[in-house]
């Protein structure tokens, strides 16, 4: 029997369906027929080729049943199963996000953050959050020492190191194993942060500077690479494929540099924008379906920013539910690590989420 992926666009989506085509005998057909329906896969059918919908979840089962249907295993199933999972990967950790989210809290040591300024001021305060959250479901953790909201404050490097220098080292010293991440794009914090054994950068410049290409080749830093508005031209009539193609170069860049697709995550950067048009944050949001084709992991950032009181006129305590809803939608297209404020909602939403898109066996 030949068995294809007919569709490489969907194998990159999270808990998604791939669309899976079969070929053989009509002896065979016969019997994949019968497996299917066993396993309510939908599916349809033309002479001898058959085309199914599979869920990873249901090619899972369907590998598991073909050597009692067929006699042998299926290798074409399980390397079509193997290429469409995704990993985010670095200095000792690995997460498959194939199917199952991560969820990245934000930690701001900064007094003019847009939500959460001055919030985590206190040392012993942050290290009780941290606890709580790990059992809440976070799984990494991301200190920023400076605001990058709308016209934001510039402040030295000194100063931004300043602020978050003791957190890493009591958070490292207090959770051994905690993978941690800076948000920066000022190259001395970046080495030094690195220095200090931080697994993840987030750079909201996209890893322009040659400075922190050089440290990308030295350290092998897993990475957050964004796509910034604000240095950025943004043409609405082409801007979901620019967004692609700036992100296919900005990967084939930090791969020259050592890294694999498994250690970059791309950031559509919604919120960072030198237009008043909320139209391109919007776009943002609908282009992940189209960024997954690159098969590797998607950022949902969106938690409690200022675009959505823009949009909904709301303060910026309403902010929660809008942001879960655009969260979700991001997930159904494909996002995979959510960068959010409040771990706790949103492990409940990615659990509902996954609850709606499981197979259901009744007995």
């Amino acid at each position: 029997m030949i068995i294809q992926a007919a569709s490489c666009k969907c194998k990159s989506r999270f808990f998604d369906q791939l669309t899976v085509e079969f070929s053989g005998s009509q002896a065979e057909i016969t019997k994949l027929l019968g497996l299917l329906k066993q396993q309510n896969v939908c599916f349809s059918r033309a002479g001898k080729k058959v085309t199914a919908e599979l869920a990873t979840a249901s090619l899972k089962r369907l590998l598991a049943c073909w050597k009692t249907v067929f006699g042998t295993p299926s290798e074409d199933l399980e390397k079509i199963l193997q290429d469409s999972r995704v990993f985010f990967k670095g200095r000792d950790f690995s997460f498959d996000v194939t199917t199952d989210p991560l969820i990245y809290s934000i930690l701001n040591i900064t007094p003019d953050s847009f939500y959460d300024g001055g919030v985590n001021a206190d040392l012993k305060t942050v290290l009780q959050r941290v606890e709580q959250e790990i059992s809440a479901g976070a799984a990494i953790f991301e200190l920023g020492g400076k605001s990058s909201k709308p016209n934001f404050t510039e402040i030295s490097a000194a100063e931004e190191w300043a602020r978050i220098a003791p957190y890493i080292k009591e958070l490292k010293k207090n959770f051994p194993g905690i993978i941690l991440a800076v948000d920066s794009n000022t190259d001395s914090v970046v080495a030094r942060a690195l220095a200090a054994g931080v697994q993840i950068i987030n750079d909201i410049d996209g890893f322009q500077s040659k400075k922190k290409l050089e440290l990308v080749r030295e350290y092998t830093p897993a990475v957050v690479t964004m796509f910034n508005g604000r240095n950025q031209a943004e043409q609405k009539p082409t801007f979901s494929t620019d967004l692609k193609d700036y992100f296919s170069n900005s990967i084939k860049k930090l791969q020259a540099h050592g890294l694999s697709a498994a250690n970059i995550v791309i950031d559509p950067g919604v919120g960072f924008s030198n237009t008043k048009v909320l139209e391109f944050d919007l776009l943002k949001i609908r282009s992940v379906n189209l960024l997954a084709e690159l098969n590797t992991p998607i950022m949902i950032a969106v938690s409690r920013k200022s675009f959505i009181s823009k949009l909904l006129a709301v303060e910026p305590a309403e902010r929660l539910l809008p942001t879960l809803l655009f969260e979700n939608e991001m997930l159904q297209q494909g996002g995979r690590i959510l960068r959010v404020h409040d771990v706790k909602e949103t492990q409940q939403m990615i659990k509902v989420y996954q609850l709606c898109r499981q197979t259901l066996e009744v007995k």
